[in-house]
């Protein structure tokens, strides 16, 4: 058990992958969203290091290692991959194309996605590969969302209509 506050533990991971996208703030909310657990000491928030890296391998569907995952964004990671793989050929409209269509797993805090640098290694790349992608017309993806957003509104939102009587004049 290593109980570490949340700049620790980030320095931790950073000890590891320099270039690492793991922040305290990523912390933070994925403890808010009850994915990693936590304890307070004091006014500080503690964490077990050796918590953290399971509970983040298994949002990454990366069950089978025991250590942190190289965490990046994606502008990051597609720029990771141009400079050391550039024969894959992942440029960032891609990679976000397969986060979307879930062939990549990723983290989502705020608007930002985290994906692991490890999906493009041979195990877990054959996913990425495979799978054929789904082509979407940006209008019709926002078009699907507001559609979306109009009847999440509705739905929450117990209307009762108002009915008044209306006497006919005579």
């Amino acid at each position: 058990m290593r109980l570490k506050t949340l700049p620790q533990a980030v320095l931790e991971a950073q000890k590891r992958d320099p270039e690492t996208a793991l922040n305290k703030f990523m912390l933070a909310s994925l403890i808010r969203d009850k994915k990693i657990p936590y304890g307070n000491h004091g006014n500080r928030t503690v964490v077990d290091y050796d918590l953290i890296v399971p509970a983040i391998n298994a949002l990454l569907d990366f069950s089978e290692t025991g250590e942190m995952p190289k965490l990046r964004t994606i502008r990051a990671a597609a720029e990771e991959l141009r400079e050391t793989n550039p024969e894959i050929g992942f440029g960032e409209e891609h990679i976000r194309t397969c986060v979307t269509d879930g062939r990549i797993a990723s983290i989502a805090i705020g608007n930002r996605r985290y994906i692991a640098m490890e999906s493009f290694e041979i195990p877990h790349c054959e996913k990425i590969l495979s799978g054929h992608s789904k082509t979407f017309d940006r209008s019709e993806m926002i078009r699907n969302d507001i559609m979306e957003q109009m009847g999440n509104a509705i739905s929450a939102q117990a209307y009762v209509p108002k009915v008044t009587r209306v006497r006919a004049v005579r």
